[in-house]
């Protein structure tokens, strides 16, 4: 039998140098994000702001907390590694 293994951050990992990489590389990010309930977004990242604590970038119209981001194609934090 298979197992169902998912890519994972380190535990105190997060996505910034991912999404920035994205960003600069202008390719399409797939993220999953905690919204009260998971959301998903897909394309390409057209901002990233730090001008306060919670970062955010943009993905067409939609802002998202950088902080609250579950996934980035394909690799999971730890708290979701076993969804």
């Amino acid at each position: 039998m298979k197992e169902d293994v998912r890519e994972t951050l380190t535990v105190q990992g997060d996505f910034y140098d991912m999404v920035l990489s994205l960003f600069k590389n202008k390719e399409i990010a797939n993220i999953l994000f905690d919204s009260n309930g998971i959301t998903r977004a897909n394309g390409l990242i057209r901002e990233i702001s730090e001008r306060n604590e919670s970062p955010f970038l943009v993905i067409d119209d939609l802002k998202i907390d950088i902080h609250s981001i579950i996934a980035v194609n394909g690799i999971f934090t730890s708290d979701y590694s076993e969804c």
